[in-house]
């Protein structure tokens, strides 16, 4: 199913039912699928709403846009489907278009889930670094070795690419299926992101923030910074996993999601 938004057609999954939805959004490099191990049992709390990130899966390729734009684009997109108020969860992207949106429309957000995310803008050598592949992907797409050797260790941690290396075949198979132009317009948008650490004090819905204690792309410390400027937030640290926490440990993630969810959506 598709909804129209500024940055063009979003695909969209929904499953169960309730007044406030729970709208998941996932990683740069993933689509709405990353978060197969979270909804059933979030559909089981309310209405579960996934979505495709612009040019991830299959959304349309977008314009050019920031991470503002994205989270506007978001909140139409969420009253276009008729949920007036949701929670959140965002992973790594989906984080930091949730905490834009918390602050953007607060009387929208009922709470707020980040995991392996950042408020801060990307460091100067990772801009430099993540630019020259996203041009490379761009123009010709990337080798199986480079994706080895640069993309596979910042997204997975070491055991899982040991021990479970289905997971990253899925995920890179996945990305080969996608537009290059729309994840090389995606990934600006996150990569040449402004610091909105001094806006994490407007953030006044109830926040869970979690991180993978082997993330390498938005280390633990990041999700630190984040729960220490929102008042009351809880964090919560996932054994075992890397970037994508909840692809690599979902059990773990939701012992502590589901729950958190369940008291927000009523």
């Amino acid at each position: 199913m598709y909804v129209p938004t500024r940055l063009g057609r979003w695909y969209y999954e929904e499953r169960g039912t309730g007044d406030v939805a729970i709208v998941l959004w996932p990683s740069f490099m993933c689509d709405g699928g990353m978060w197969d191990g979270q909804v059933a049992a979030l559909s089981s709390v309310s209405r579960v709403i996934t979505f495709d990130g612009p040019g991830h899966g299959h959304s349309d390729v977008p314009p050019p846009f920031s991470l503002d734009d994205n989270a506007r684009a978001l909140l139409d997109a969420v009253s276009a489907l008729g949920a007036k108020r949701f929670v959140l969860a965002g992973l790594s992207w989906g984080g930091m278009i949730g905490m834009r949106a918390a602050v953007i429309a607060p009387e929208r957000v009922a709470a707020l889930a980040l995991l392996d995310t950042s408020a801060a803008p990307e460091a100067m050598p990772n801009r430099i670094q993540y630019r020259a592949m996203l041009s490379t992907f761009r123009r010709v797409g990337m080798p199986h070795f480079l994706a080895e050797r640069r993309v596979l260790p910042k997204f997975f941690s070491p055991r899982t690419l040991r021990e479970r290396p289905e997971l990253a075949v899925r995920f890179w198979r996945d990305v080969g299926g996608y537009s290059r132009e729309g994840l090389y317009k995606a990934g600006k948008a996150i990569f040449q992101r402004g610091d909105f650490r001094a806006e994490l004090s407007k953030v006044r819905a109830p926040t869970l923030v979690m991180c993978g204690t082997e993330d390498r792309a938005t280390p633990p410390e990041r999700s630190r910074e984040i729960a220490s400027a929102i008042d009351g937030a809880e964090l919560v640290m996932i054994d075992e996993a890397g970037h994508l926490s909840a692809v690599e440990q979902p059990e773990r993630v939701n012992a502590s999601l589901v729950p958190f969810v369940a008291r927000h959506v009523h």
